[in-house]
């Protein structure tokens, strides 16, 4: 009798609990929108940082896949240090139908204008305001508050295809440097600052005269 007591009572306790977690709350998941900042660098390559989550066109730039049809754009690191202290950027307006591959934007300094390629194809649905009113930006955090525009792009999935991403990317930075190493005398060199990565400004150390020509070979612009 007592047996059968005790087991009526655990079974009775195990019906309760049973339906205690099945009234329970379950915890909600909650996801954050990848910031560009917040990125974990596959590491210095060439002197240069290489986020491991963006992709990147040959270009130098790159997107950051907000949704399956949202992307942002910005330059690289390559870019920001190669065009260094800029004056101003010309961005696309919204509603604008950018293609991958052609010009998407246009850098300013001192003067000279350097056009850049897009990555993506698609609209135009934002504009990063706060680029636009302080260029210093795009070079000072380029990966981070200096990204450029937000693209709506209906063929990401082919687009994606194009770019380029972790070891591939970082085989592709290694000859980036290797090129823009050519553009200096081989005793002279190009400098690096303290930890490795390459001058924040590496067309104030060559002749105003050649800046065009070395940014068009390195950013494959006509």
């Amino acid at each position: 009798m007592v047996a059968i007591l005790v087991l009526t009572t655990f079974i009775a306790f195990v019906v309760v609990d049973y339906y205690l977690q099945t009234r329970r709350p379950q915890p909600v998941q909650v996801t954050t929108a990848p910031q560009a900042s917040q990125e974990t660098p596959l590491g210095l390559v060439a002197g240069f940082d290489l986020p491991a989550n963006l992709a990147y066109h040959p270009g130098h730039t790159w997107v950051l896949r907000e949704s399956p049809k949202l992307v942002r754009v910005g330059v690289d690191d390559f870019a920001a240090r190669l065009l260094g202290e800029i004056d101003g950027v010309e961005l696309p307006a919204r509603g604008r139908w950018l293609r991958q591959g052609e010009k998407g934007w246009t850098v300013d300094r001192q003067g000279h204008r350097f056009a850049m390629l897009s990555p993506m194809e698609g609209e135009v649905v934002e504009v990063n305001p706060k680029v636009v009113a302080d260029p210093s930006l795009l070079h000072k955090d380029p990966y981070g508050v200096g990204w450029l525009v937000a693209v709506y792009a209906p063929g990401a999935d082919g687009n994606m295809k194009n770019l380029m991403r972790g070891r591939l990317a970082q085989h592709w930075m290694e000859e980036s440097g290797h090129a823009l190493r050519q553009h200096f005398d081989p005793h002279r060199g190009m400098h690096l600052q303290d930890g490795g990565r390459v001058v924040p400004d590496v067309l104030s150390t060559l002749p105003e005269e050649r800046w065009e020509t070395v940014a068009r070979d390195l950013l494959l612009t006509d």
